[in-house]
């Protein structure tokens, strides 16, 4: 028998904080050939917008390699279960 549970799709995602740096977030990662969207987090109590990327939770070492080469600044990371 097979774990089901350890071959669901995972989804990950970088939080960035404003909308342009999910936006170029989402441009790098498009340029490495990785798949992603742009989603708006709820802030939890905090005022105003959170924005970041979501992407697969098995890419999460390639986008965190993408995303410090092009410079782009991650707030936190999540892992969305």
């Amino acid at each position: 028998m097979t774990d089901k549970k350890r071959y669901e799709y995972r989804s990950c995602s970088a939080v960035m904080g404003t909308l342009t740096g999910a936006q170029k977030a989402s441009r790098a990662l498009a340029n490495a050939a990785i798949p992603s969207s742009i989603i708006k987090i709820d802030p939890a109590g905090a005022r105003g917008c959170i924005w970041g990327v979501s992407f697969s939770c098995n890419q999460k070492e390639n986008v965190k390699s993408v995303l410090l080469t092009a410079g782009i600044n991650v707030k936190s990371w999540r892992t969305d279960e």
